[in-house]
């Protein structure tokens, strides 16, 4: 039968044991060729086997895709799997070429007519379509599942709602959501993931709290993640107390984003705590817990321990090297991280953007402008890296913290995109470091100009203006900043005291203990300044 995969003989069995003992490609083409002298090349069941097997555990793309090409009529399941292959890592690294390539087997499929999709199949075509620009193909196929019926299955019912809030399209996601005759932990997930991807964090955390007792990792990582990534680091340390108190084990996700909050915070002891459970577990030093180590120990000062976890880690890849560079530059040591930069080239590592964002910051911390200059036109002569705003920031960075305004301004100007707050942000720097009121005064408007309604950039200007006894030009600013109804962010820090983070807020005198606080702050000024 086409859409059926028969019952293994004991000969396809023997097949399967083999294959799984298989340890690269080349294994697997001498069982594929015994296969096929032994009579059992057109087997669907084995065909199933070996794609699944180099798609997923050799991740050989074309090698699985030959073995679809050679079949005269796959079977529905053989489409489903190859389906799986075009959307699985790496191919989904370029996530719009692998959609393209999943939609153009799916259609393929439908112009043939035989087999017929069934609910396997219609769950990966929607995971295509949610990386697809144009909605229209989304459309026509959840218009198709409502004429077949297919909308009916629960795996069906969850992929379209999945869709729907991959693209960012959450009424539609809402409504499919209330209509679910019943609700799991992956359509709860699947609402939650959409609402932190749009930033909507607060819609995300409320319907977490709704959601039924059995919620699992995956679904306590969209919230952590949502909270770290939206800068809510303390919310995310807790929902991570959270989850562990209600006994769900973290997985790499989890312990990643809580290391970044960890390192925000400057939280070394709870970050610490996490690598011991990290070693006590079955997770280990994997590639991707080890960087998020690395940055941790980086931004809570410790670089001993984040040079110790690169050097006992087995990766050594460019993502690993990246992380080494950007924790020398984060602390000033711009020795040390050209020193990391020259190791790496040593192992025939070739460095990309985000190598150049630490190199550059490392130039513009130590002061090395003619290296910096150096490194920012390497980018695009030697390992044809075009610039972008961060690489462009950094420069003018570099050259305004040297004093070098004029050769800042040429930059800027000669920059292939619109600067951006980075960019005027670090001019203002430089302008206010060395006393530059004129450029400060044309950084803060081009600042106001990306962002009218921050009452930060507004002040900043008639400051300036007071200082320079402008008195009419600072009621005028005061003026445009009133009728715009300015937002202003109030700057905001952490501590550890007791095993308890304390959050404090700029100008905030409500907290307990405020008085004693504001006391000892005016004493230890004093102190400075005496």
């Amino acid at each position: 039968m086409p859409g059926r995969l028969t019952a293994p003989s004991s000969y396809h069995r023997h097949v399967v044991c083999l294959l799984e003992r298989c340890a690269n490609i080349g294994q697997v083409k001498q069982l594929q060729a015994h296969v096929i002298t032994s009579g059992g090349g057109q087997s669907q069941f084995l065909s199933f086997k070996l794609l699944r097997f180099c798609s997923l555990v050799l991740s050989d793309l074309p090698h699985a895709s030959l073995i679809f090409r050679s079949l005269p009529a796959p079977n529905v399941f053989l489409y489903a799997a190859m389906l799986s292959a075009l959307l699985s890592p790496p191919a989904a690294a370029a996530a719009a070429a692998a959609a393209a390539a999943a939609l153009e087997l799916f259609n393929r499929l439908r112009r043939l007519g035989r087999p017929r999709p069934n609910e396997f199949v219609y769950p990966l075509v929607l995971r295509a379509c949610a990386d697809r620009p144009d909605p229209s193909m989304l459309r026509s196929i959840h218009s198709h599942l409502l004429k077949t019926g297919f909308d009916a299955y629960g795996v069906v019912q969850t992929s379209l709602l999945d869709c729907y809030a991959r693209r960012a399209d959450l009424a539609t996601a809402r409504l499919l959501f209330d209509r679910l005759p019943e609700r799991n932990v992956v359509s709860w997930t699947a609402l939650i993931t959409g609402f932190v991807r749009v930033g909507l964090v607060g819609n995300a955390l409320l319907l977490f709290e709704e959601m039924p007792a059995e919620r699992d990792a995956p679904s306590w990582n969209a919230v952590i993640t949502g909270c770290t990534q939206n800068g809510l680091f303390s919310e995310a340390v807790e929902l991570f107390r959270r989850m562990v108190v209600e006994g769900v084990k973290p997985n790499h996700t989890t312990v990643s984003c809580i290391l970044s909050a960890c390192g925000h915070l400057g939280m070394l002891r709870v970050g610490k705590l996490v690598h011991s459970y990290v070693c006590r577990s079955q997770l280990g030093l994997t590639p991707f817990v080890s960087n998020s180590l690395m940055d941790m120990y980086s931004r809570c000062g410790n670089l001993k321990e984040a040079q110790w976890i690169f050097d006992v880690s087995s990766d050594r890849s460019l993502i690993a090297w990246n992380s080494l560079i950007n924790c020398f530059a984060l602390h000033g040591h711009c020795e040390r991280a050209i020193a990391a930069f020259d190791n790496m080239k040593l192992e025939r590592i070739e460095p990309d953007e985000i190598t150049f964002v630490g190199l550059l910051n490392a130039c513009a911390h130590g002061g090395l402008v003619q290296r910096g200059l150096q490194y920012f036109d390497s980018m695009n002569a030697d390992y044809k890296i075009e610039p972008k705003i961060e690489h462009y920031g950094c420069i003018v960075d570099l050259l305004g913290r040297a004093g070098r305004f004029e050769d800042a301004m040429n930059i800027v100007k000669d920059m292939k995109v619109e600067p951006d707050e980075v960019v005027w942000g670090s001019l203002l720097h430089s302008c206010r470091l060395h006393g530059n009121t004129m450029l400060a005064e044309f950084a803060i408007r081009r600042l106001l100009e990306t962002d009218p309604t921050n009452t930060d950039y507004g002040q900043m200007l008639a400051n300036l203006y007071s200082q320079r006894g402008m008195w009419e030009e600072v009621r005028k600013v005061r003026k445009v900043m009133k009728e715009v109804g300015g937002k202003k962010l109030p700057g905001c820090s952490w501590i550890e005291v007791n095993r308890k983070t304390h959050r404090f807020y700029s100008g905030d005198k409500s907290c307990r203990g405020a008085e004693e606080i504001y006391k000892v702050l005016e004493d230890l000024v004093e102190l400075m300044e005496g």
